[in-house]
């Protein structure tokens, strides 16, 4: 409830500036925006309420048709479409593109990191959406938050595969995740990660190509079936917190908008962002009965396994600023907020949100070593 209360007080006010803006004398645009999601996943929940706010505000003259994944193209084709101007948006997952650039990878999720409310947090007092801007931009967009699940599911398997209690029971499995540093951490221990798009799990876990999978949090995974096709769920999802989605936009085409029309745009991101989230987070709650009515068993993971994947995504993220100047600005702007926020979430304790990564304190140390500014 605190997490819902904090959001509704930021966008609220975005959303009374945003509906203040005043659309004048512009001619009727039509944009088109792809999604790297299909019709079955409804994290596009804050594509379509964005788009309803703002021809709502705009009279009807700023329109913006949604294509799922797979319409116009495939999920993963939508970032250079969107960079060359194929289509004017695209919502995302930011993880997608970390073959761009290692640094997408702390945008989308990071194991261990933040949850929802860091990443408002990060992104609208710690400079973190500048950040994104910055980095989107060197490939001809900008980019709009459009919300952040709570955390996710985890890992969901079939029965011919058993649950997932300890780092052992990963050794072998087929499991599917698209994050480079969770398939790195699997690749540690012993497991077999597989990449492939969320509208592909079902048929992939349904006839045992893969021993399970996980997409996202419990309301989003119960719309996608896969109460029907798996027996175990392991707790928690040490890898993705949260998951921050958002939309790019082609900085050309947004140029291209009245000063009024770029603000109805911003600020009607912002409001469908405060929206999704909601969305997200009650769905979750409301999920989990479902799925035990299903037949679905909860198993949690050890906590000396816990600690030991803790230990190797702080390896990781080290690892990855080696290689990318802009991956090790973006972890030590991440790491800098978390560490100076630990000691309010510590005198918090259960009533503030989200945890602190132990691996925070050296990562920054090796940070200032590298001279990362």
């Amino acid at each position: 409830m605190k997490k819902i209360t904090l959001l509704a007080i930021v966008c609220s006010i975005t959303l009374v500036f945003a509906f203040g803006s005043t659309a004048i004398s512009a001619d009727k645009i039509k944009w088109r925006m792809g999604s790297t999601w299909t019709p079955a996943i409804n994290l596009y929940k804050g594509d379509k309420v964005m788009i309803e706010y703002v021809k709502e505000m705009t009279g009807g003259k700023f329109d913006i048709k949604w294509f799922p994944s797979g319409s116009l193209m495939k999920a993963f084709e939508y970032f250079d479409a969107c960079s060359k101007g194929v289509v004017q948006m695209a919502g995302d997952w930011p993880s997608y593109w970390a073959s761009k650039d290692p640094a997408f990878d702390f945008l989308g999720s990071f194991p261990f990191g933040f949850d929802n409310v860091d990443y408002i947090t990060w992104m609208y007092d710690f400079g973190g959406l500048d950040m994104m801007q910055e980095l989107y931009g060197k490939y001809g967009m900008t980019y709009f938050s459009l919300g952040a699940t709570p955390m996710e599911s985890g890992f969901r398997t079939a029965a011919k595969a058993g649950p997932i209690k300890t780092i052992a029971d990963y050794k072998g499995k087929k499991l599917r995740t698209p994050s480079r540093a969770t398939i790195w951490i699997m690749q540690q221990i012993g497991g077999s990660p597989i990449k492939m798009p969320g509208g592909e799990i079902y048929l992939a876990v349904e006839r045992g190509a893969i021993d399970g999978a996980e997409f996202s949090s419990p309301g989003v995974d119960w719309e996608m079936g896969f109460a029907e096709i798996t027996k175990y769920w392991s707790v928690p999802c040490w890898f993705q917190p949260s998951s921050q989605l958002g939309t790019m936009v082609n900085l050309k085409a947004y140029n291209s908008l009245s000063k009024e029309y770029q603000a109805i745009l911003k600020y009607g991101c912002q409001a469908a962002a405060m929206q999704a989230t909601a969305f997200y987070e009650g769905s979750s709650g409301r999920a989990i009965e479902k799925f035990i009515a299903k037949g679905t068993k909860i198993v949690k993971l050890e906590e000396e396994g816990l600690k030991k994947l803790e230990d190797l995504a702080g390896q990781y993220c080290l690892m990855q600023a080696k290689k990318s100047a802009f991956y090790a600005r973006m972890l030590k702007s991440q790491m800098v907020y978390l560490d100076e926020y630990k000691d309010w979430r510590e005198m918090a304790g259960q009533f503030g949100h989200g945890r602190t990564p132990a691996y925070v304190g050296k990562v920054l140390t090796e940070l200032e070593k590298m001279g990362v500014k």
